[in-house]
């Protein structure tokens, strides 16, 4: 049996070329949750690598693993949009629940903060918009991610992809009682007091994550975002009701990006907002 260096409970101890559930080959380990694996792995029938989530050993039958990746597969059942990954098979039911997803090939943008620093305002903006068209379609489907942050963004050619959709919800789900989801420094206040999902709680941990890549500091958990910025400083206001929805917070992007460095045709103009969009 295989351990893990961290909590000490058992991994799956695949070597390099092993079968895996769904066809899939191993390749590397990527991570080790509290409930499941992340591997990169080769598709032989896709002739491609690709992302293969898996319950931990002792999590095969546990139904919060189960749970997760199911959150994760109607996250991205059937998506059309490019800021949110394909999925590629699932099977949250059988003997070892996985589901398998397009391998983004880039940094996190935690990563690029690290090795390069901070964002020009101009990217950062940039980043932001097409984030929120990433998000914009995902509420559309009732859902909110909730953990949005530098580590969950991954730029593959310096466009934004959002992963990780474990934590997934509902919109106006309900939290159980002290066990507010997200990470902390970049769960909206109302989240971490355990108030039902919003789209809101998107949009705030959205703009902590813009404020992450134009400062280069990572929030400090318990302690109020400093303002930076006056569009960034609105999409983490402390109150939902004070943060603009995802309709303006595109309008305000925009509005900080010169005509000559806006990435789409002069004519494009965005369409409206989604349902529940505030």
């Amino acid at each position: 049996m295989t351990l893990d260096d961290v909590d000490g409970e058992p991994i799956w101890p695949y070597g390099e070329n092993a079968p895996m559930p769904g066809g899939f080959l191993s390749w590397d380990r990527l991570a080790v949750g509290k409930r499941c694996e992340t591997w990169v792995v080769w598709s032989p029938s896709l002739w491609s690598p690709a992302v293969l989530k898996l319950a931990r050993p002792h999590m095969v039958t546990h139904p919060r693993a189960a749970l997760a990746l199911t959150r994760e597969v109607r996250a991205l059942h059937d998506n059309p949009h490019p800021v949110l990954p394909r999925l590629y098979a699932s099977d949250v039911a059988g003997p070892v629940p996985f589901i398998a997803l397009e391998y983004v090939d880039g940094p996190t943008l935690a990563d690029e903060i690290d090795d390069n620093g901070k964002l020009v305002e101009t990217d950062v903006a940039i980043l932001g918009l097409q984030l929120l068209t990433g998000l914009r379609a995902l509420h559309g489907r009732g859902l909110a991610h909730v953990d949005v942050k530098p580590d969950n963004i991954v730029l593959r050619d310096r466009r934004p992809v959002l992963v990780d959709f474990g934590q997934a919800r509902e919109l106006g789900a309900t939290q159980p009682a002290g066990r507010p989801v997200g990470t902390p420094g970049y769960a909206a206040p109302e989240m971490e007091a355990c108030e039902p999902i919003g789209t809101g709680m998107d949009v705030y941990g959205l703009g902590i994550a813009l404020r992450e890549a134009l400062t280069g500091d990572p929030p400090v958990q318990g302690v109020p975002p400093a303002p930076v910025h006056d569009v960034i400083d609105r999409l983490c206001a402390a109150s939902p009701g004070d943060r603009p929805g995802l309709a303006e917070a595109y309008v305000l992007l925009r509005g900080m990006l010169p005509e000559d460095a806006r990435p789409w045709p002069s004519w494009a103009v965005p369409t409206g907002a989604v349902v529940g969009d505030r």
